[in-house]
């Protein structure tokens, strides 16, 4: 048996070997069938010994057919009864998983996938997969966000995967003839499903209501400073979303996006039973400005698009005890978990999911669409003036959008692919090899273009939440 040690040094050879010979001429397709993406951040590996039945191993053996299934929720109306939707849609996502402890690879009932390149954002202390459970660092909980007793900040982390409709999706973007990913392929069929599992280092003293909930030993940062190595820390599960490709939204997000918080409180027998639905959101109600500007949490009654789970709206004066609430929504009271950004919402974030999409400029190649004015802080603070551009409905599918004078190719709502994207070619900025523009339609006939050195360029900025 290798050492973990010697595991990590083959996947940290295995990355940039990857990256180099996208530089290089276009492989065979059937060698891109092949290929392999690591599993966790090279830098962060398991300590040697470690067996590898401990170590997470990335879902990546992306089908290219799918079952013909009858979906449960296709049943539900999910603007009348949006919390019966989303517990058909998270009995779905729990079923097999829960067994095998979210090793989706390993689910005896259907397979499930993870996106590939999340395990390196190339930042020194960055936020890329650890290697326990594969999860990817999340926008922290500041002060007083999750209770009145969080004295503190709270690391979160979290995990996803898709299943074999989104998997098939996966494996169109990723394995190409030419080793380059394709955002262009990024469009995802009906009934694909997403689920995430976001957990917490947040302390169950100030946070009452993680007690009894499902604990996982997670190997990230001491602390929320992001500046030393990384170590064991437990983690409790805090919040779980869920997207699904709904048919009956095909003519415009496409999209359900559904989140629950973990209520220790409530009598469920089990943790499952313990999640308690936030909300469930399809659009986000541009020509609604109603309390746009309003901190705190509230219904409002003005949207349309969204379906808020009100007995979880926190009341001034009451004592909750070990029973969950949330203390703010998104923007307007727009939906949005826990762990989320007060300014967003599910819908304008991943709306926003976009990769540069001019091929001949290696410049840019890989940035991401901006996904809201995460340098307001709160609701109070959003600039009214760039609403439109952050809350205007995005169709589903991958197509061309504009943002700030460039061109975009939307990855159909998934930041996982758009993330992975961009770690791609930040990644190819740090090879000796000057990297080239792509060969398209337009180029091929001309001369080649020249190799531009990218070794100083600015890095690419990270799909994350936390520059707020």
């Amino acid at each position: 048996m290798k050492t973990a040690l010697a595991v990590s040094a083959i996947a940290l050879a295995c990355t940039l070997a990857t990256a180099v010979s996208q530089e290089r001429a276009a492989a065979p397709a059937a060698a891109a069938a092949a290929a392999r993406f690591p599993s966790y951040d090279p830098r962060y590996p398991p300590p040697p010994g470690t067996p590898p039945a401990e170590v997470f191993q990335l879902s990546q053996n992306f089908p290219t057919t799918y079952a013909n299934e009858t979906f449960p929720w296709m049943a539900i109306d999910f603007k009348a009864f949006p919390n019966e939707y989303l517990r058909a849609v998270l009995n779905y996502c729990l079923d097999g998983n829960v067994d095998v402890d979210f090793r989706v690879q390993d689910n005896r009932v259907r397979k499930w996938y993870h996106a590939p390149w999340l395990h390196d954002d190339g930042a020194p202390f960055g936020g890329g997969r650890e290697w326990r459970h594969g999860m990817t660092r999340e926008r922290m909980s500041r002060p007083f966000e999750l209770h009145t007793q969080q004295s503190g900040r709270g690391q979160n982390w979290a995990v996803g995967f898709y299943n074999d409709r989104g998997g098939a999706a996966l494996g169109k973007v990723w394995l190409t003839a030419n080793g380059r990913p394709d955002p262009a392929k990024a469009t995802f069929p009906p009934n694909s499903v997403a689920c995430k599992l976001l957990f917490t280092d947040a302390p169950v003293e100030q946070v009452p209501y993680l007690q009894n909930g499902k604990v996982w030993t997670a190997n990230i940062y001491p602390d929320t400073n992001y500046n030393k190595p990384r170590v064991d820390r437990e983690m409790r599960l805090l919040q779980l979303d869920v997207a699904v490709k709904d048919p009956r939204l095909a003519r415009s997000t496409g999209w359900v996006f559904g989140t629950f918080i973990y209520d220790g409180g409530s009598p469920g027998k089990t943790v499952w039973d313990r999640m308690s639905p936030v909300g469930l959101s399809w659009g986000d109600d541009l020509p609604v400005r109603t309390d746009a500007q309003r901190n705190g949490v509230f219904v409002n009654t003005a949207l349309t698009q969204a379906r808020i789970n009100g007995f979880l709206v926190e009341q001034s004066g009451w004592d909750y005890g070990n029973r969950a609430y949330v203390r703010h929504h998104g923007l307007g009271g727009r939906v949005n978990g826990p762990i989320d950004s007060p300014v967003s919402s599910c819908v304008s974030c991943h709306g926003r999911a976009g990769t540069f999409a001019n091929a001949n400029d290696p410049v840019n190649r890989g940035r991401p669409m901006t996904m809201a004015v995460f340098s307001a802080s709160k609701p109070s603070e959003y600039p009214m003036d760039k609403f439109d551009e952050f809350f205007k409905p995005i169709p589903d599918g991958a197509h061309l959008e504009t943002q700030d004078g460039s061109q975009f190719m939307t990855t159909d709502y998934s930041l996982q692919v758009t993330g992975g994207i961009r770690n791609f070619y930040q990644n190819l900025r740090s090879q000796p090899q000057p990297v080239t523009a792509e060969a398209t339609r337009s180029t091929r006939a001309l001369r080649a273009p020249a190799p531009v050195d990218l070794s100083h360029a600015p890095a690419l900025p990270r799909v994350d939440r936390d520059s707020d």
